[in-house]
């Protein structure tokens, strides 16, 4: 392998020359070279996976096709690639690139990645996709409701409401549909106890005594009692009676549960899914926010949760009702810079450097830096999904710059210090 013409010019045409490569897209922004490849022993049997779309059916052996074995290679001087000895580089200014590829082709590159099974979302999948997704979600929330109720009539006093949350309640999910999280909302319990206290995002709360326990119980208590006899459930035969989801395991985690299930379908086989079980504590008292946004918002459907966490007899604040609210006020071209961060965190994208690799390694982290990134536009639905993803990038990499003093660093909306009978209502700022 020869080495580059000393810039970017060199690369693009070796790249485009070899026959290894079906498809070569390269961008620079900020002296960074960004390369996004496909190799073409992936579209082997591209002409049939053709031919399957247009008669409307997809053998499930060819769903990664069309984003199988995607490398993203940045700002390197040396790049060791599949097939070839060596590849060498440098990094150019964004102008001369923009002659060489133009911003069309990513644009182009970030389309196709949003419609990939693999690494897209849902809503712009093809319909097979789709619909085998929309299966798999229906399964999922049939199972919980199913499992909520057995347990409600089971405990009657820990009985609670399965909420979708995460990326899947978001629709902001890259990939396949494998992964759940659900607050398991305990209404009873809420009812029992009071807040006393909320500081830097914990609440301290009160256990008033339930009807048929004559002592107070405890958060970390009533924790080991759920995670017992949730367990104890699901290892029963009757709860799976109607379900096509097999179970695998039931792990602990520090703030509840994780069942792990297989699910068999048309294309999805053996589809490993991970559903998270939270349970959480709706919090009665009055919350006041304080935000600057450009669109009007709406949080009058909204309350805080307390989280169970294993060796503490406190709660974790939880604002993701409030964070739902902000992330719906997105444009469409926002939220695609959002899955499109987490595709690029994901095991099918290598990157050279540590940086950026660290700037995708957390969605919680990218969901944050993008809502930040929305205040410093006047017009945010002119801005395009390459110029969201650079704002991430951006944010993330600078986060001291935007944290306030004595704010959780983690959390979207800060809590302020409240105590009970000292001021009307907590104030919540973003």
């Amino acid at each position: 392998m020869q080495k580059s013409r000393g810039g970017c010019e060199g690369f693009v045409d070796i790249i485009q020359k070899s026959d290894i490569f079906r498809n070569v897209w390269v961008n620079v922004d900020q002296h960074v070279v960004v390369c996004i490849v496909r190799e073409s022993d992936a579209g082997a049997n591209s002409t049939e996976y053709e031919q399957q779309k247009e008669d409307g059916h997809v053998d499930p052996r060819h769903q990664a096709i069309p984003c199988r074995n995607h490398r993203l290679i940045l700002g390197a001087e040396e790049v060791k690639m599949p097939r070839f000895t060596s590849l060498f580089f440098h990094s150019v200014e964004f102008s001369e690139v923009k002659q060489i590829a133009g911003e069309n082709n990513v644009e182009a590159v970030f389309a196709s990645l949003l419609k990939s099974p693999v690494l897209g979302t849902r809503i712009k999948q093809e319909n097979c996709f789709k619909e085998e997704g929309r299966l798999v979600i229906n399964e999922v929330l049939a199972f919980m409701k199913r499992f909520s109720e057995q347990f409600g009539r089971q405990y009657s006093l820990l009985v609670f409401d399965p909420k979708l949350r995460g990326s899947m309640g978001e629709d902001t999910k890259c990939g396949f549909p494998d992964e759940f999280d659900f607050m398991l909302l305990l209404d009873k319990i809420s009812d029992n106890c009071q807040v006393i206290s909320i500081n830097n995002c914990k609440a301290n709360i009160g256990m008033l005594t339930f009807p048929a326990i004559r002592d107070e119980v405890s958060p970390f208590e009533i924790n080991l009692i759920l995670h017992i006899l949730i367990k104890k459930l699901l290892l029963t035969h009757s709860i799976w009676k109607e379900s096509h989801l097999k179970f695998v395991s039931c792990e602990r985690m520090n703030v509840g549960l994780c069942l792990n299930l297989v699910f068999n379908g048309h294309l999805y086989k053996l589809l490993h899914i991970s559903i998270d079980l939270v349970p959480s504590i709706p919090l009665k008292i009055p919350v006041h926010v304080s935000i600057d946004w450009s669109v009007p918002l709406d949080f009058s459907k909204c309350q805080l949760y307390g989280l169970f966490r294993d060796g503490y007899d406190g709660l974790d604040l939880s604002s993701t009702d409030y964070e739902e609210v902000l992330l719906k006020s997105l444009p469409s071209a926002a939220i695609d810079a959002y899955v499109l961060g987490k595709a690029f965190g994901s095991a099918h994208f290598k990157w050279t450097g540590k940086r950026l690799a660290q700037v995708f390694r957390k969605s919680y982290t990218m969901k944050k830096a993008l809502l930040i990134s929305l205040q410093q536009h006047k017009i945010p639905q002119e801005v395009s999904r390459h110029e969201w993803i650079n704002e991430i990038v951006s944010v993330v990499s600078n986060m001291e710059k935007y944290a306030k003093k004595n704010e959780c660093r983690r959390c979207i909306f800060h809590a302020e210090y409240w105590v009970l009978g000292e001021k009307d209502c907590l104030n919540l700022s973003f």
